[in-house]
């Protein structure tokens, strides 16, 4: 199971998400199941979002080969 941390306060179950993608204005969207709906998370630039979905990509699949 991975947990993503949002601020001080809030810890995000991926094993709940269905996609996660690049949005605009320097965004990354994750939908959840149907309850949960879709978080949005807001970066100052482009490239910090780009870093972020990377590392958040690459864990994703360390999980996977891991539960393999």
């Amino acid at each position: 199971m991975l947990w993503l941390k949002l601020g001080k306060k809030e810890l995000i179950n991926l094993a709940h998400a269905r996609s996660i993608k690049k949005g605009p204005n320097s965004t990354i969207e994750i939908y959840m199941d149907p309850v949960s709906g879709k978080r949005i998370l807001p970066f100052p630039n482009d490239e910090k979002r780009d870093e972020v979905f990377d590392k958040l990509v690459e864990n994703l699949i360390r999980l996977r080969m891991a539960l393999e």
